[in-house]
């Protein structure tokens, strides 16, 4: 997944002030958050590639028809919108019928990068410019790294705005390390997805006002979160994260649960399964079905934070990483990278966290019931116990207790505590 709008405490207190909204993917208005009148709307200011829909022509368009199975004849109609449909969905992510930035982000980065910078026409598209500078990832960046002649992994790094800075010097161009519309037709990449054509802007949408309030409000709150430690004490969400960080350096595989590869919520179903919990499989519903919500700000590490190209609407989540705490984030980022921590980012980022561990009730024994036996049950099930799982702490229970704790040098009390929750894995 691509990394926009790195939270840093530099910008902490201009945030504060209301000075810089961080990783907004939406027009930004100077002031507040009124909609633009008719005339003045901006161009929406992105990191990413346009999203590419109905009507939409070119050699990018065909690339993509290629990589989701429709007609390659760079005609986005339809039949190609019917394609991708079953594509999305297959992937994971929201079925949405158009090439937005879920799905950019889940494309190989080869076809993603090369589509990118291919040439594109009609109606279909959105109009801006990618704007990417330092530490950015993702597509536009691998199209920045090419034209540059740089090595290709989709990360500007230092080197990326070095070679930037001499393209833009070389084209009469202000050295700022940072794309523009000049510097994409520098480079001749405008009239691709990195830089599409068109003077006027695309219409806003009907809820433009509420989603720039949310984004400005993660903004501050991912401000202030860098004031807490965010650590934790918790046996469990520990546990959790000593699993994810054994991952680390492993590669990004689309539908990867380990133990060699991983995609973002398998990492994170993994890792807390290794504690003893069952997440579900998809990021859209680990959110759902995790674990009790709280504020941005109040994150502490293992909870999991969500991002979503509707921040109203958590059925548009596309990736979930998890908080590790001092502002950093464990994640399985995407195609062609590799399982690491990286400092939060806020670009799409939901304002709630989701904490598996706060479902947890322990002790636990005979006629308990709810959420924390269902997930005992579970966990002994993949032992072999066979209990029926309906969150009821029955003889059954008991009995598949007593023999666990018993394989495993424990005292066979049949009352599940700590230790032997820990053991479960």
């Amino acid at each position: 997944m691509r990394r926009h709008g790195r939270v840093t405490r530099a910008l902490v207190a201009a945030t504060a002030a209301g000075l810089v909204i961080l990783g907004s993917a939406l027009p930004a208005a100077a002031a507040g958050t009124d909609p633009p009148t008719q005339g003045d709307a901006p161009t929406p200011t992105v990191t990413t590639c346009a999203t590419l829909g109905a009507g939409t022509t070119g050699a990018a368009v065909k690339t993509i028809q290629a990589l989701i199975g429709a007609d390659a004849d760079g005609d986005f109609g339809p039949q190609t919108a019917t394609a991708l449909k079953a594509w999305q969905t297959a992937q994971g992510i929201p079925a949405t019928g158009v090439v937005d930035n879920a799905t950019w982000t889940v494309m190989p980065l080869a076809t993603a990068s090369r589509a990118c910078a291919q040439k594109i026409g009609g109606t279909g598209f959105t109009v801006s410019c990618a704007v990417v500078s330092q530490d950015d990832t993702g597509p536009a960046v691998a199209v920045l790294e090419a034209a540059l002649e740089q090595p290709v992994d989709a990360e500007f790094d230092a080197a990326t705005g070095k070679a930037l800075v001499a393209a833009q010097q070389a084209a009469g161009l202000k050295a700022s390390a940072t794309t523009n519309r000049k510097t994409w037709k520098a480079l001749k990449l405008t009239r691709t997805p990195v830089c599409t054509p068109g003077s006027t802007t695309p219409a806003l949408p009907a809820d433009w006002a509420q989603q720039q309030a949310v984004r400005k409000q993660v903004a501050q709150l991912a401000a202030d979160l860098l004031q807490q430690p965010g650590t934790t004490t918790n046996k469990i969400a520990l546990k959790a994260i000593k699993y994810g960080k054994k991952q680390i350096g492993k590669p990004y595989v689309y539908g990867g649960a380990g133990p060699k590869s991983y995609d973002c919520s398998g990492l994170q179903m993994r890792s807390y399964l290794h504690a003893g919990l069952t997440l579900p499989r998809v990021a859209a519903d680990q959110y759902a079905g995790s674990g009790p919500t709280l504020p941005l700000d109040q994150a502490q590490a293992g909870d999991l934070l969500f991002f979503a190209s509707d921040v109203l609407a958590p059925t548009t989540i596309y990736h979930v990483a998890m908080y590790v705490g001092g502002g950093d984030v464990l994640d399985a980022p995407h195609t062609g990278a590799n399982v690491g921590i990286k400092q939060l980012w806020t670009t799409d980022l939901l304002p709630t966290v989701v904490r598996p561990v706060a479902g947890l009730t322990l002790p636990l024994q005979a006629g308990a019931t709810g959420w924390s036996v269902t997930q005992l049950q579970q966990m002994l099930n993949r032992h072999g116990a066979a209990l029926t799982v309906d969150g009821g702490f029955g003889p059954s229970t008991t009995a598949a207790v007593q023999a666990w704790q018993q394989a495993h040098d424990l005292a066979a009390t049949g009352v599940v505590r700590l230790k032997t929750w820990l053991s479960l894995r």
